[in-house]
């Protein structure tokens, strides 16, 4: 056996499988991030049949080399007349990951210093590899290690976190991050991935606190693909001009974006979707603790639910992922109650 071969088939061996996981056929969806059931619902499919004809092909290039069209400018639009602020734009890229790498591949450099939820997305601690700046990763929703951190942090300082945390469900201490930002001041930078378009009103989570940047995502409750940074101009500039990520890879099709658009232009219109979903999620909350069954998370539609003896229709997640074997439960707005109840009967028997 050659080397590479050796080194690859033991480590193989020492980790376990990761398979694909198709939706079991026949069963209520309780694992995609289909939060509003847009996709679910067929609205996605009604909307996307409503875009022009000659918006249905590939881009075939970057944005930079042949593949930009008015539809992406039209998703940036849209994104900014829902979250920026004033003196704040937004710039589209293909997905989220490309979009992180874009970011902190370039954004904080050689003598600066990132801190970083140690349960942040994988493609930011990625990007965060190839910037050169001294990365320090705290416990999850550790603020007092957060705090310390700070303290000893040099160079432009960065602090970054999730609006709602995609594996655990949690979300971070808004009182604690609003102290430390008052108090020391760090570039604040809030991946809103999994919170974008489910909140009331379709709100940023991030907004109160002023940050530096925020990204949004477009593969989740938006139900299509894609990602927006948004922030000041002259960050979405630099951006535009140095997030290699975004300059090297193609384009969307064109028609993604419009539907991105679209979504995000009628974000009223979800408003009874994300109640609905609000209430699922309180009916979670009630049965797991009338049932005494252990939980982490349902500070949104995600929650963490330790792997036991029961076989639950949900993705088994197993470290390195998570530290123990759980189950991940994610919840929609075309979710009933009922096949809630069922589904967490299972644990009885666990």
């Amino acid at each position: 056996m050659k080397p590479l071969q050796a080194r690859i088939q033991a480590w193989l061996e020492a980790h376990p499988p990761r398979p694909f996981w198709p939706l079991p056929e026949g069963k209520p969806d309780f694992t995609s991030n289909d939060y509003l059931g847009l996709v679910h619902d067929g609205v996605i499919t009604e909307i996307l049949q409503e875009a022009p004809r000659v918006l249905w092909r590939g881009a075939t290039a970057s944005r930079y080399l042949g593949g930009d069209h008015p539809a992406f400018q039209a998703a940036e639009e849209a994104v900014q007349a829902l979250y920026a602020h004033p003196g704040e734009a937004a710039l589209f890229f293909p997905s989220g990951l490309t979009a992180n790498l874009a970011f902190w591949a370039t954004v904080p450099q050689r003598g600066d210093t990132v801190l970083f939820d140690r349960e942040v997305h994988a493609s930011i601690r990625q990007g965060l590899r190839l910037s050169g700046a001294t990365a320090w990763g705290f416990p999850h929703n550790d603020w007092e290690e957060a705090e310390k951190r700070l303290r000893q942090a040099k160079g432009t300082v960065f602090l970054v976190v999730e609006s709602l945390y995609s594996m655990r469900g949690t979300m971070p201490d808004a009182a604690a991050l609003q102290h430390l930002c008052a108090r020391y001041e760090p570039a604040l930078v809030i991946d809103e991935a999994h919170t974008t378009l489910i909140l009331p009103g379709g709100i940023s989570w991030g907004a109160r606190f002023s940050p530096l940047a925020r990204l949004f995502t477009f593969g989740k409750a938006v139900g299509l693909a894609g990602a927006a940074w948004v922030g000041p101009t002259w960050l979405i500039e630099y951006l535009r001009r140095r997030g290699f990520a975004g300059i090297y890879t193609t384009a969307l099709p064109p028609v993604v974006a419009w539907g991105v658009a679209q979504v995000l232009r009628r974000s009223d219109a979800w408003e009874p979707r994300r109640h609905r979903l609000q209430s699922l999620i309180l009916k979670a909350r009630t049965l797991l603790r009338q049932r005494g069954y252990p939980y982490e998370g349902l500070e949104g539609p995600i929650a963490l639910l330790p792997a036991g003896a029961a076989a639950l229709p949900l993705k088994l997640l197993t470290p390195p992922t998570v530290a123990q074997p759980a189950y991940r439960l994610s919840l929609h707005a075309h979710n009933t109650e009922e096949e809630l109840s069922q589904l967490l009967g299972l644990l009885k028997q666990a």
